[in-house]
């Protein structure tokens, strides 16, 4: 109230005679734009619906109900169009018995504010400040006033960077993974040709016992069916005397087995060979990936946490845990137990994206630290071609003011 009724117009007070209309007015972004760059501190206040003159007389105009506006579509308009966030408040207080709006932009602690996106105004990465009661183009110098402001009041300010590392290398570029040595499809294939060389061997089988029956009446030697016989190829080693059939209780290996055995293998195939895939997929045909998390400071960072957000896309899988390789039964008929294996981050799989979290004890200065013990497992496969993979992170800490946020971009050849 004091305010509106007795402040000048300054640096970090602005009157405005009517509403922003609508709130996507490019007026609108470009004064709170302005305001937030601002050099002052505290807060800054956008007063809408007073008429301010140079003498310092002020007529209250107020904001008729119909140009009353709620928070949040200012906020939208806010959030799309200037990065980074501007933390600020709208409304509305009674003087004269009239509304009279009130923008007040607070916690400005991550100058320069800049344009996210063209309008109507101001193009992408263009910025203004407010000096005095004029709006000017940001400058070089005003930039390094920012950012010296900012490091003297934050040591890890702009001193931490995450880098990705794939394969145990700095890369921001991966090639797709391929599931053609998968066990699953190596079995299919391997059971499916031993199907089709017993097909064969029995229609063999068939047509020597059918041709057997007639020998003891027939005049053998010079029977065309005899010649045929003759003229076949058997498998090395086999006659007709010889050809039998493998029951259901021979040997484990599939060229022991029967038909009847091996079709029923083809038709179960992936759910008998998923832990083997599971672990081909995910421990020899995935990537592994980290981050590499540099302190450029001069201290430590203490009792940090990073958590990793990752949209689904063309099909992208990150395993849940280290798969471990499947072990054959014993000649007991059971397994031993063996140690899940330690340090692999938290991975869950939501709707719409992959949460990724863990912590690290601390950020040592001079060094690269990686964030995981063990890396994420992530197979990319081959519709991911030509995609992007944005890893947006946050680091949390004990002595950091404000979370490090960074987005790391993979790029799938």
């Amino acid at each position: 109230m004091d305010i509106v009724l007795h402040e000048s117009e300054t640096t970090a007070v602005d009157f405005k005679s009517t509403a922003y209309k609508p709130a996507t007015n490019p007026e609108f972004i470009k004064d709170v734009l302005a305001m937030a760059n601002a050099q002052v501190t505290g807060d800054r206040y956008l007063i809408v619906g007073v008429k301010h003159n140079p003498d310092n007389s002020r007529q209250i105009l107020g904001v008729p109900p119909e140009d009353q506006m709620d928070d949040a579509s200012y906020h939208k308009a806010i959030l799309d169009n200037i990065e980074p966030e501007i933390p600020f408040t709208y409304s509305y207080i009674e003087v004269e018995g009239k509304q009279v709006g009130v923008f007040r932009i607070h916690s400005v602690t991550d100058p320069p504010y800049m344009m996210r996106k063209d309008s109507a105004m101001l193009k992408i990465g263009h910025s203004v400040i407010r000096k005095g009661t004029t709006t000017l183009n940001l400058r070089r110098a005003d930039i390094d006033r920012m950012f010296a402001q900012r490091q003297a009041a934050d040591p890890f300010a702009g001193k931490i960077d995450i880098l990705l590392a794939v394969d145990g290398k700095r890369k921001t570029t991966v090639h797709t993974c391929s599931e053609a040595t998968l066990p699953s499809e190596v079995a299919r294939q391997k059971i499916t040709h031993i199907l089709e060389e017993k097909r064969k061997t029995l229609r063999r089988q068939q047509m020597a016992e059918e041709l057997l029956k007639q020998q003891a009446s027939d005049n053998w030697s010079t029977h065309p069916l005899q010649k045929a016989l003759d003229k076949m190829q058997w498998p090395k080693g086999l006659d007709v005397a010889s050809i039998s059939l493998i029951g259901s209780a021979g040997p484990r290996k599939y060229e022991d087995r029967s038909i009847e055995e091996l079709e029923k293998n083809l038709q179960n195939v992936e759910s008998d060979y998923r832990e083997a895939d599971q672990y081909a997929r995910y421990e020899e045909l995935a990537h592994k990936i980290n981050f590499i998390v540099l302190n450029h400071s001069e201290q430590y960072v203490e009792d940090c946490s990073l958590t990793i957000t990752l949209q689904h896309g063309a099909g992208v899988d990150i395993a849940t845990k280290i798969i471990q390789e499947p072990q054959a039964p014993s000649a007991f008929g059971y397994t031993m137990p063996r140690p899940m294996p330690m340090g692999y981050p938290f991975v869950e799989q939501q709707a719409e994206q992959y949460l990724i979290r863990d912590s690290m004890k601390s950020l040592k200065h001079g060094v690269e630290n990686r964030a995981f013990q063990e890396p994420l497992r992530v197979f990319v496969p081959l519709q991911a071609s030509g995609r992007q993979l944005r890893f947006h992170l946050t680091l949390t800490a004990k002595n950091l003011r404000k979370p490090v946020v960074k987005e790391v971009i993979l790029t799938i050849l």
